[in-house]
């Protein structure tokens, strides 16, 4: 379900994802760049999130699906193996800059357990390094680390930024 006044939903949901057509679309082939003809039956596409869900679960009279979604590339065996060895060295903005939000549809979309749960292995391993992070201000704000964070990522270190200075100023007084 989209957040209207998300922006960082907005965004996940606009990001592409590989899809295949089952059947031939009269009308659609301006998604391809041929606009006025159809989009056949086999045809590789790639369509914002939003609008492959939407094709997804509309299905001809005969019940075939319109499309099949693929996996993306953020969201394939050699990312989540990355995510498995060492997920506080991967760049996760470099994959996608709302990676978790982007992950949290897929999983959603496609129950994909086994992602689900390399997706929070690595949230926990990530926000102990953030919380680190926030608390030694001694660490380069410009490192490695800092800029492989993605925006939920970013706000996370804002947030316990924020409340590591709050507890400072509490414990001054």
């Amino acid at each position: 379900m989209v957040d209207y006044y998300d922006i960082d939903d907005i965004l996940a949901t606009g990001e592409k994802v590989p899809s295949i057509f089952n059947i031939t679309v009269p009308g659609l082939g301006y998604l391809e760049g041929n606009p006025g003809k159809p989009i056949n039956e086999g045809t590789k596409v790639e369509l914002p999130l939003w609008l492959a869900e939407q094709l997804a679960h509309l299905e001809a009279p005969d019940g075939t699906p319109f499309i099949s979604l693929l996996e993306p590339e953020s969201l394939n065996v050699k990312v989540r193996n990355a995510i498995r060895t060492d997920p506080v060295a991967l760049d996760v903005h470099s994959i996608l800059p709302n990676y978790y939000k982007m992950a949290e549809k897929y999983c959603s979309f496609f129950s994909d357990e086994e992602l689900s749960e390399i997706i929070k292995q690595m949230i926990k391993e990530r926000s102990l390094e953030i919380y680190s992070y926030a608390n030694n201000s001694s660490k380069q704000m410009n490192s490695r680390f800092m800029l492989s964070l993605d925006e939920f990522e970013k706000r996370l270190f804002k947030i316990a930024s924020e409340s590591n200075r709050q507890m400072k100023n509490w414990l001054k007084e």
